[in-house]
């Protein structure tokens, strides 16, 4: 069993949301420790919506430090969201460093308050039986992959701390697909591969034509481009562009247009436009 399956296995039997903020590039590399894009930290449904409340975005990023920077002391914790959720918090240290930080939670103990104006599947109640059982399952899991770490480390050994210039391409791959829709910067993504950032950028542009900010842009629209053809009806042109990593409608609309000539209501028209040309020739035949 990987570590997605064991996490899906886990969140049915504790009636919890699981997710994990991953600082190696080993999440990247390994099969065995590879995630579903919602089991990346703030990926969940709850969390992009508390980021598209006013002032959600930087609430959500300062919480999020302020958890990175108590995990460095390798200790569990608990805690609540800025909108009330509690999670609890396992950090995985590994050589001396901060590797991934287990969030098992979106719970409420009773008669907690909870954020209004949501309308998605309210937290489970936090029982003390529940937040045991939580504490010995995060414990296994940092367990778990601090043993595929080892495994990654014993794998590389001999290779030297020189890559090639793809291995860097596809970490920022990876790396944009799972915070494509939040504010991710290049030397983040430096940081996590313990190199220069001017060198990452280099190496990036180098070999994919394009930099980090481009690619980043690109992951954007594509995801853009697929909420405007197929959930348009549902959701506001605003709310696409918040989905996909865009601060604000009007910058989205900009963006889109430089790189597709076509505003999103233009776009929206025209694939209706194509759509039922294709449904009348399907009717004609």
């Amino acid at each position: 069993m990987n570590l997605q399956k064991a996490i899906r296995q886990l969140e049915l039997k504790l009636g919890t949301v699981i997710d994990l903020e991953v600082l190696h590039p080993a999440f990247a590399e390994m099969p065995e420790l590879q995630l579903a894009p919602d089991q990346y930290h703030h990926h969940g449904d709850f969390c992009r919506w508390a980021k598209k409340q006013p002032g959600g975005i930087n609430a959500c990023a300062a919480n999020k430090a302020r958890s990175r920077k108590v995990a460095l002391r390798g200790r569990p914790f608990w805690g609540f969201c800025p909108k009330g959720v509690w999670d609890y918090a396992q950090p995985v240290l590994f050589d001396g460093e901060l590797a991934a930080v287990i969030y098992l939670g979106y719970l409420l103990p009773p008669g907690h308050e909870f954020a209004p104006g949501w309308n998605g599947r309210r937290p489970g109640e936090l029982s003390r039986e529940r937040r045991r059982e939580i504490g010995s399952y995060a414990d296994f899991l940092a367990t778990y992959v601090r043993l595929e770490l080892e495994c990654y480390r014993e794998s590389v050994t001999g290779r030297g701390k020189k890559r090639d210039d793809s291995y860097y391409l596809d970490q920022c791959r990876h790396f944009i697909e799972r915070s494509y829709h939040q504010n991710p910067a290049l030397s983040d993504l430096a940081e996590i591969l313990h190199v220069n950032v001017n060198y990452l950028g280099g190496v990036i542009r180098r070999v994919a034509g394009k930099g980090f900010r481009e690619l980043l842009a690109d992951r954007r629209l594509q995801e853009a481009e697929h909420l405007l053809e197929h959930f348009h009806g549902k959701y506001s042109i605003g709310e696409i562009g918040r989905k996909c990593g865009f601060p604000d409608s009007n910058y989205f609309c900009t963006v889109f247009r430089k790189r597709t000539g076509l505003s999103p209501r233009e776009f929206i028209r025209r694939h209706e436009t194509d759509e039922s040309e294709s449904e009348r020739n399907g009717d004609d035949g």
